[in-house]
């Protein structure tokens, strides 16, 4: 008993309030000037999102709870302090309810486009196993990768009677892959793929097959259904095309076309456009190396891909494997084979369905006179839920809410094609915290004149 008396005597004393609420200032601080350095994503995991945050947190709130019996502040008197610690407890529940329950998503949508998905801001681990009778998709595994190290993964996952252990061996931020000069090396096709006005360059070995955005490509190994095969046959490369896709040559400075199913001469740096992403094939390197590497952090690119190293082991066999995305990226999952388990796996932003549909009808972008700067834009919306249509306009500071959903204009394509939105939903979290913030204020303005002459004088007509 001494001992309880002893810890709660700790947990409810004015010396741990202190302690805590320096330790929150100095925390709050520290992340910010992390997150102006290193980024958001780096900020959460070290401090926002981070579990001795959270510890710290739930102390503050039972230290205002207990103080709240030990200081007997449910009498009319002590109104205001009361109002004051239990308005702290309020906001503290709802941070957890919106760390637990809530999450923040961003959306992109272009002109008469209509879309019923958003993607998450952070980023999750996708694992999916299967064999030639199952697949199981297992539940993604939330990440919060920091650029300064301490980062941690050693996850398990059971399919049929077989255990799959995926360990993090390396975080690499701002990662990309590059080829090396290497004596009696392979032979890679690079070719570069737009995707939402971002270059990506890749690479594909010879005698490989990878997929891009949903697009196979085949070098010299035979292609899948609906992909595209490319080989080299009497000193030249000739590539086949499973439908009529047309090019334009940027060498000959003309356009024209590839035929369905038929092996023809494969043109290089000639812009095509294949299940809608566009793509060039630029050029057959030789005596390369692939490697994964951590480019040097350059401001004008707002959201560089990372990777993971990841170390998997299932039975006797062990494998290591790179997985490049990251906040913002869906790329398509990396297939592995170990102990007779085919393994998908992919690291960015996962896709979150909604209960209803947005459709992006216009989108108007304002510039100042005779400046290319933006004064305002405007995103003119139709939303369709259960057969039910009504119309929007969201700009700065107009919101639109919808059930447990806020959208917030947040940016809009480089081409002025269409705009990205940014997507909360935690409306419980938020009013829980809402109520807490009106409490506090409330607190603070009575505190001010609670013990004055004619306040009390008050309180004591109406006692009598």
């Amino acid at each position: 008993m001494h001992i309880v008396n002893k810890v709660l005597g700790f947990l409810f004393s004015t010396r741990l309030t202190g302690f805590l609420l320096l330790l929150f200032a100095a925390s709050m601080a520290i992340a910010t000037f992390i997150e102006n350095d290193y980024g958001t994503e780096t900020s959460k995991a070290l401090v926002y999102s981070a579990k001795w945050f959270e510890i710290v947190m739930v102390l503050l709130a039972i230290n205002f709870l207990g103080n709240i019996a030990k200081y007997n502040l449910f009498s009319v008197k002590k109104a205001p302090v009361f109002l004051l610690h239990i308005a702290f407890v309020i906001i503290i529940l709802g941070a957890g309810i919106t760390r637990y329950r809530g999450y923040e998503a961003l959306v992109t949508i272009k002109e008469n486009q209509s879309i019923q998905q958003v993607l998450s801001i952070d980023s999750f681990l996708q694992v999916e196993a299967s064999d030639t009778s199952s697949t199981k998709k297992f539940p993604s595994k939330l990440l919060m990768m920091s650029k300064l190290g301490g980062n941690y993964l050693n996850k398990k996952y059971n399919f049929k009677d077989k255990e799959v252990n995926i360990q993090l061996k390396e975080y690499l931020p701002n990662a990309a892959y590059v080829l090396e000069d290497t004596p009696g090396g392979d032979e890679y096709l690079h070719l570069v793929i737009a995707e939402e006005s971002q270059r990506k360059d890749l690479y594909i070995k010879r005698g490989e097959r990878e997929t891009f955005f949903g697009t196979s490509i085949a070098f010299d190994t035979p292609a899948i259904k609906g992909g595209i095969f490319i080989t080299k046959k009497d000193g030249n490369y000739k590539v086949k095309f499973p439908e009529v896709t047309d090019y334009f040559s940027m060498l000959e400075n003309k356009s024209s076309f590839y035929p369905k199913d038929s092996l023809v001469t494969l043109k290089f740096k000639a812009l095509s456009t294949f299940n809608k992403i566009p793509l060039v094939f630029n050029e057959v390197l030789s005596g390369k190396t692939k490697k994964l590497i951590q480019k040097k952090d350059e401001r004008k690119v707002k959201n560089p891909e990372s990777a993971l190293v990841l170390k998997i082991s299932s039975g006797v066999e062990e494998k290591e494997i790179s997985l490049l995305g990251g906040k913002g990226y869906i790329n398509p999952k990396t297939t592995l084979y170990i102990n007779g388990i085919h393994l998908k796996l992919g690291y960015g932003s996962k896709p979150i369905g909604l209960p209803f549909s947005l459709k992006l009808n216009d989108f108007v972008l304002e510039k100042y006179p005779g400046s290319d700067s933006p004064s305002a834009f405007y995103s003119y919306l139709e939303l369709t839920d259960k057969g039910k249509t009504s119309k929007h306009k969201i700009f700065m500071n107009n919101v639109l809410d919808y059930g447990d959903f806020r959208f917030f204009q947040s940016a809009y394509l480089p081409d002025e094609s269409g705009t990205i939105l940014s997507v909360n939903h935690d409306s419980w979290g938020t009013l829980v915290t809402y109520i807490g913030y009106v409490m506090l204020a409330l607190g603070m303005v009575l505190s001010l004149i609670w013990n004055t002459k004619g306040v009390l004088k008050f309180l004591k007509v109406q006692q009598i």
